[in-house]
């Protein structure tokens, strides 16, 4: 593709918005969302299916090691795959941040990398790496919008929409919103200017596709994912319990940045032998997953465990579980597995929230989960008002007020913070603070 390619020439997609060209193009591209939603529920039919299977009797819920072979087994195999994967693709070691990075700069994302992506993704999920689905998801159908368009002859700036627009079309039957897509990609290129209302446009219209097909097929919204304990209501007081437990997560996502750089670091040198390197990975999630069962997976089934037995949970184990959570997370990330940290981060800052309560429990369990999950969710993205979003959908609206001010506080003391990681002699250190 000659000349500039990248997502900056996203606004010559077209003409105008008030012109027969551009409302051609919005069908176009709610056919493409419509793709994006197809692929994540071809995605998470075969997760459910292939999970169930492998992990069928083997109680991974528990709050007690398991010593079961078998999960060790599934682990192994597990990273063998992602291996293999990765031998044959000649794929790259990276999370979403470097590939929507990847995708600012080319404007594309190639086919290969997304069939890589689904197939490594898939294989991490189902066997039990702490990981989410966006990432793979992420690439997936951005690739799928690529290759549609450039297999219509689609100038670049089209491409670069058709490929937006198949991603919108996921998030928006992920998160059951026409919006969260959309602002965290408005968020993530804010300071860059990328983002216009050509742009914008199209991608709340692809994501209203996906989430209408999403809901014809599964004849639902994918409502609350956690049940809490009983909230009373918004007080002023959790405003300025908010504050600080805000500032809790944002520092924890410090951590864990800091912690995910280092293990980039000491895994770099093996990158160019995948197989062995998906051994190792799956080895250690292994040996994790029998010890600490509840750290396998992304972590919602095993955040709701926390929540149900949060009284008998003892403050040891549960930070424990945090600590360790982290270390594998960044651990299957630098070994090869492919997965999205967003719910992930759910899982560490909601146990992180019950750490907190069961040591100061005046403060109610609910505002210490939801506030401590923003401050930390929020030093990874770095997309607050489509977390805000998020959030809201998978608590309760009730706890909105004291999570906002928890986002603004955990994006202030981490903004100098950035999560992608800088290869050696390419930039800065992988411990230097962003610019």
């Amino acid at each position: 593709m000659p000349g500039d390619v990248s997502s900056t020439r996203i606004d010559e997609a077209t003409e105008s918005l008030n012109t027969k060209k551009f409302y051609l193009l919005l069908l176009f591209v709610s056919l493409i969302g419509v793709l994006g939603a197809l692929m994540m529920f071809a995605f998470f039919f075969l997760q459910d299916i292939i999970a169930a299977f492998l992990w069928d009797g083997i109680p991974i819920d528990s709050l007690s090691p398991v010593f079961n072979p078998l999960i060790l087994v599934i682990c192994l195999l597990g990273g063998l795959g992602a291996g293999l994967i990765r031998h044959y693709f000649g794929g790259e070691i990276a999370i979403m941040a470097e590939d929507l990075i990847e995708f600012n700069r080319e404007g594309r994302i190639g086919l290969k990398r997304g069939i890589e992506l689904f197939s490594r993704g898939l294989v991490s999920l189902v066997c039990g790496a702490p990981l989410g689905p966006e990432a793979p998801l992420t690439v997936a159908t951005g690739a799928a919008g690529t290759a549609i368009a450039e297999k219509a002859r689609m100038p670049p700036p089209a491409v670069t929409l058709m490929s937006l627009s198949a991603i919108s079309g996921f998030f928006g039957a992920f998160l059951s919103s026409p919006f969260a897509g959309a602002l965290i990609f408005i968020e993530t290129t804010l300071e860059k200017g990328i983002m216009t209302w050509k742009a914008i446009l199209p991608s709340i219209v692809a994501a209203t596709a996906g989430f209408a097909v999403y809901f014809l097929i599964a004849g639902s919204f994918i409502g609350s994912m956690f049940t809490l304990p009983a909230y009373e209501g918004f007080r002023d007081i959790d405003l300025l319990y908010a504050v600080i437990l805000g500032l809790l997560g944002g520092v924890s996502g410090i951590f864990f940045i800091i912690v995910y750089k280092k293990m980039r670091s000491i895994f770099e040198p093996l990158e160019n032998r995948p197989v062995f390197l998906g051994l190792l990975g799956g080895l250690g999630l292994g040996i994790a997953g029998i010890l600490l069962p509840l750290t396998l997976f992304m972590g919602s089934d095993q955040l709701q465990v926390l929540i149900n037995n949060y009284l008998e949970v003892s403050i040891v184990l549960l930070l424990i579980l945090v600590v360790a959570k982290i270390l594998l997370v960044t651990f299957s990330f630098s070994t090869g597995f492919a997965g999205g940290y967003i719910f992930p981060g759910f899982f560490i800052g909601g146990t992180l929230g019950i750490l907190v309560f069961r040591l100061f429990p005046f403060i109610p369990l609910a505002v210490c989960l939801v506030c401590v999950i923003a401050g930390f969710s929020v030093a990874l993205l770095r997309s607050p008002i489509a977390l805000a979003l998020i959030i809201a959908i998978v608590f309760e609206e009730t706890l909105v007020p004291a999570m906002a001010i928890s986002l603004v506080m955990g994006f202030v003391v981490s903004h100098s913070y950035s999560l992608p990681y800088t290869r050696k002699g390419t930039g800065n250190s992988a411990d230097t603070p962003r610019e």
